[in-house]
């Protein structure tokens, strides 16, 4: 039977699917999967795998050929940084798809019953045997040789009404390596982390918050982060404008590279040896950018 990626070429169609030798080529690598309007990122450290987040329940396909492609064969973690359909639409599948060990959840006292999607992927984990594990702020996943550090697990009476604000904050680290992915967090739950960590935020990658938005991506938040590196996850012509072109803008003032999933498709970015080099799908051919 062909593969998707022979179709794809078979019928001239442009593939989202990352490649497994460029996932599996560095140390670390973090590829933000291509999920349309929706985040997905995944983490691959020492052959071993976690996905943050599942995207749309639109784009679950191609999140699965995706997960195929990037050499993902079991999954460590599952992470919800919190419960919208735009970071649980595949879960799911993905779950019923993947040997999975362990599923990450925010807090959701209160909020199991009040999304149907989330229910079902609640017992889908219960299903399939895998472990469900509520995060708190302190605590570490060992994932190969690499750590992910919950930096902040805010309960629903932080969050209030706002779901984005029960974002779980995480800090993956490897050796010298620092990745940082806020969910949907906005500028309240930025200060918080500015004002626990302050300086000790530093990150080489950051995934901008909430899709690019301007809620997110602080300037304060921003300098202090002072990442290398920026990825907005979004889709193509979206309702909402992400990303907004003040983030964009920040994120230049602070002299990062910008990559975009809506433009640059799946960017998987690949640390080595103390540099960091970059894949991105869209591009025609086999280049890639390397910084320092």
């Amino acid at each position: 039977m062909p593969t998707w990626e022979d179709l794809y070429d078979r019928l001239d169609i442009q593939s989202s699917t990352p490649d497994a030798e460029v996932v599996a080529s560095g140390d670390t690598s973090v590829s933000f999967l291509d999920v349309g309007q929706g985040d997905a990122v995944l983490i691959c450290q020492d052959g071993e795998f976690c996905l943050i987040d599942a995207g749309t329940s639109d784009s679950e396909e191609q999140l699965l050929r995706s997960l195929e492609g990037a050499g993902v064969e079991r999954l460590k973690y599952v992470v919800m940084t919190h419960p919208h359909s735009d970071h649980i639409g595949g879960m799911e599948a993905v779950l019923e798809a993947f040997p999975t060990d362990t599923l990450i959840l925010p807090d959701l006292d209160g909020l199991e019953e009040q999304s149907a999607m989330l229910e079902r992927t609640l017992q889908a984990a219960e299903e399939y045997g895998i472990a469900q594990v509520q995060a708190t702020t302190g605590a570490t996943y060992l994932l190969g040789g690499g750590q992910l550090e919950v930096l902040l697990a805010p309960t629903p009476e932080e969050a209030g009404d706002n779901l984005n604000n029960l974002s779980l904050c995480l800090r993956f680290t490897a050796g010298s390596f620092c990745f940082v992915d806020t969910g949907d967090a906005e500028s309240e739950v930025e200060e918080q982390l500015v004002q626990r960590y302050w300086y000790g935020l530093d990150a080489d990658l950051f995934k901008a918050g909430h899709h690019g938005s301007n809620t997110s991506n602080t300037e304060d938040f921003l300098s202090i982060l002072d990442p290398e590196i920026v990825v907005a996850s979004c889709g193509l012509d979206n309702d909402y404008g992400h990303p907004h072109a003040e983030v964009v803008e920040r994120v230049e003032n602070i002299g990062a590279a910008f990559y975009r999933t809506d433009l640059d498709g799946t960017v998987t970015v690949v640390s080595h040896d103390g540099t960091m080099q970059v894949d991105c799908t869209a591009w025609d051919d086999q280049q890639s950018d390397q910084a320092a």
